[in-house]
């Protein structure tokens, strides 16, 4: 009885250390976003000002292209 008893406390100290130990990581911040929000950052039709933007001539495009680049 002794020795079930004794294997039961080592038991359950063991889980308690490992729930300790997976639950102590470090943290990751975490930026929410709605699901019907759109994602940050220049889509199919929009520039990189968010503008609605269908046709651009060359100049601003090669501007684009080089301020992309340049980040």
């Amino acid at each position: 009885m002794k020795c079930l008893a004794r294997m039961t406390c080592n038991f359950w100290l063991a889980v308690t250390v490992l729930a300790l130990i997976g639950c102590g990581g470090g943290s990751q911040s975490f930026e929410y976003h709605a699901a019907d929000d759109p994602p940050p950052g220049p889509g199919l039709f929009s520039g990189t000002d968010g503008t609605f933007t269908i046709y651009q001539n060359k100049v601003e495009v090669d501007a684009a292209e080089t301020e992309l680049h340049s980040q």
